[in-house]
């Protein structure tokens, strides 16, 4: 049987590791806050064991996790065991690829075999899983150690990461504030340095927003590109409508080397069907045409959030890149953003209880057809027919064809991942209920709802890196977004912009 720990409100459950935890550096370097590509290169030097790196990040989870609590389960009592049979399959040659040996967490929502998946709700506490999500196990097919689980809002609906089962996750930049949801555990345990990766969910900027309030990258995959079975309750579907699976990572390449691990077919299709992601091989920005929508009527963003992604269009044409300013899909964008609610509750529908069923269906008759409001249309869109939901179809196929157009313009459109910076901690009331001052206003939380169904309806890549800071010293990240299966793309840049100066930096 599985000897995990579980990480926050039951201390009893605690093993001990096989290995004594180190300080997080080993030979004076900080391997705790390097990038894949950097610890690839010192293993194959034999400058690091991954038993070190998991010593490294046992450390940091030790000192950190109390404060943040971004790992809920954990297992390194095994990661030791596994991270022994990798450093031996390194001294006899055998290398899996760029993943081999270095350790990672996965969102508590993905199955692990014999680990509780609870998506928050105490109701499953007890829910252990029979088999490992596809995600999972072609992970550690490609030879990285798995450490344990990042935590979680309740059913994934949030931007925040709290719940009964797990508490509350805090940003490592500034415990007072969010790291994001649904995936915010994940973008904290990779910031802080507990964890080399960690592969999240998105259907609502889940992957997306985690990153852009912690600071690190991430990338929000092509819908259909990575199976996503073995995730959610009961263990999901392969390919659920919008919603996708990506990776946090601390450098742009990470994303390139662990969605090379991900991306393919289904198990049933990999007899049949291959996947080839057209190749990025711009080397310099100024061979990339940008897009850049700092802002959007329909879905304000606060001043600071809007000067990093214009300070970074400048930048960009003062090196000489092509700049298309206000660029941005033509199509009718509150159409889209009520269009996008309705597909997504209805996505989402199956995590309600037979009892929230009913009451979405008592409060959807009461729904004007004029009202678009999210906390009116989370209810008719959890209700609503098949029928229904096929006839809003022809608007999706309508919104991807100005999204081609747009790409014939630009090569990848650059614009915000929410309104805000991560924003202060409150659990008051449900998500829809809460507010964000946004340029000295109140806005509906969910507003900002806009940023992720504004290409991820359409299934569209985006990439998040890092554009800058606030005056506070918050991080803001900006959106990469880019054509139907050219992630690379999406990546690419990201790189580019990190070779530019828009990198990680570890929180104080």
């Amino acid at each position: 049987m599985t000897n995990f720990t579980i990480d926050a409100f039951d201390s009893t459950r605690s093993t001990t590791p096989a290995e004594p935890a180190k300080a997080p550096t080993t030979a004076g370097f900080p391997w705790h806050h390097a990038s894949v590509g950097a610890v690839q290169a010192a293993l194959h030097r034999g400058d690091v064991t991954s038993v070190e790196l998991v010593q490294a990040c046992e450390s940091v989870w030790r000192d950190a996790n109390p404060r943040l609590n971004a790992v809920v389960v954990s297992d390194f009592e095994q990661a030791y065991l596994t991270a022994r049979e990798r450093d031996a399959q390194r001294r006899e040659g055998f290398v899996r690829g760029p993943l081999h040996g270095v350790p990672f967490t996965i969102k508590e929502s993905f199955d692990v075999l014999g680990w509780p998946t609870t998506v928050g709700d105490p109701a499953f506490a007890e829910n252990t899983a029979t088999r490992h999500a596809t995600v999972v196990q072609r992970l550690l097919d490609a030879g990285a150690i798995l450490l344990g689980k990042t935590n979680v809002p309740l059913w994934l609906r949030d931007w925040q990461s709290y719940n009964a089962v797990y508490g509350t996750t805090r940003n490592p930049h500034d415990l007072s504030r969010t790291p994001g949801g649904s995936s915010g555990g994940s973008a904290a345990a990779v910031c802080s340095g507990m964890a080399f990766f960690d592969v999240g969910s998105d259907i609502g900027s889940s992957i997306r927003n985690p990153a852009h309030y912690c600071g690190i990258f991430s990338h929000k995959s092509t819908h259909g590109l990575i199976p996503l079975d073995g995730h959610g309750l009961p263990g999901g579907v392969t390919f659920p409508d919008i919603n996708v699976a990506g990776p946090l990572a601390r450098s742009a390449a990470d994303l390139r080397h662990v969605l090379g691990a991900l991306a393919g077919p289904s198990v049933d299709a990999c007899c049949a069907v291959r996947i080839e992601l057209p190749p990025s091989d711009v080397d310099d920005l100024r061979q990339v045409r940008f897009g850049i929508l700092p802002n959007h009527p329909v879905a304000e963003v606060d001043a600071c959030v809007e000067q990093c992604l214009v300070d970074l269009g400048r930048a960009l044409e003062r090196q000489g890149a092509q700049v298309v300013w206000d660029a941005r899909p033509a199509l009718d964008a509150a159409e889209l953003l009520r269009v996008y609610t309705l597909l997504l509750r209805a996505a989402t529908c199956g995590y309600l209880s037979d009892e929230a069923y009913t009451s979405a269906q008592t409060a959807a008759r009461d729904v004007a057809h004029d009202d678009t409001r999210y906390a009116s249309l989370q209810h008719t869109g959890a209700v609503m027919s098949h029928r229904d939901w096929l006839r809003l179809q022809p608007l999706r196929e309508g919104y991807a064809a100005a999204w081609r157009a747009l790409f014939e313009q630009v090569d990848v459109l650059l614009c915000p991942v929410a309104a805000t910076p991560a924003f202060p901690l409150d659990e008051a009331g449900a998500p829809w209920q809460r507010t964000l001052d946004v340029n000295g206003r109140a806005q509906p939380l969910t507003t900002q709802l806009f940023w992720a169904g504004h290409s991820g309806l359409c299934g569209l890549p985006s990439t998040v890196a890092p554009a800058g800071r606030t005056a506070q010293g918050l991080p803001v990240g900006v959106q990469i977004v880019a054509p139907l299966y050219h992630d690379l793309r999406a990546i690419r840049v990201a790189e580019l912009l990190e070779a530019a100066g828009y990198a990680f930096v570890p929180p104080a």
